[in-house]
């Protein structure tokens, strides 16, 4: 079950584009049959690798690579 979350007064839409994004994420998971952080007690073991695994998912549909996330650029 996802979790409700605040409403934002100035309701952006890159927030609402964030939350479509998030969503279908969440589905296309589900449809793999992968679980989802919500689907694991808070703090566990389980929760953080599904968090972990979720990020990359994210990563992966907006096309970063992750693995190279805060490294400075050779070509500068």
């Amino acid at each position: 079950m996802a979790r409700k979350h605040p409403d934002y007064p100035d309701k952006l839409p890159i927030w609402a584009e964030a939350r479509a994004l998030e969503a279908s994420i969440r589905a296309i998971r589900r449809a793999q049959g992968k679980k989802n952080p919500e689907d694991f007690p808070v703090g566990s073991p389980e929760c953080t690798a599904a968090m972990e695994a979720f990020v990359r998912d994210v990563c992966r549909v907006l096309e970063i690579d992750i693995d190279t996330l805060g490294k400075a650029s050779r070509d500068s």
